[in-house]
């Protein structure tokens, strides 16, 4: 086995150097867009409560209308969170 500062070195060879700042807003705007994917994905979701269904929401349905593509949802979430920075910075 090798010594401790070996292995240190390696681990900080396999992160890397620090990244700047836009890297880092980068990757924060993209995981926002995955979560604004995945919540307008669950808002067609049918549920149950105490056996009794639940009507989904149907965000998509309301703003893109039937027949919808992925890459029309990717667009929208990528919109809807770009409005939600603007918001923020205004």
């Amino acid at each position: 086995m090798g010594s401790i500062g070996k292995r240190l070195e390696n681990l900080e060879r396999l992160v890397g150097p620090p990244e700047d700042e836009s890297a880092e807003r980068r990757r924060s705007v993209a995981r926002e867009i995955l979560d604004e994917f995945a919540r307008l994905k669950a808002s067609g979701a049918v549920h149950y409560r105490g056996g009794v269904r639940i009507e989904p929401e149907d965000i998509l349905g309301k703003i893109l209308g039937a027949g919808y593509t992925s890459e029309q949802m990717w667009e929208l979430a990528a919109k809807r969170v770009s409005e939600r920075e603007d918001r923020r910075g205004a």
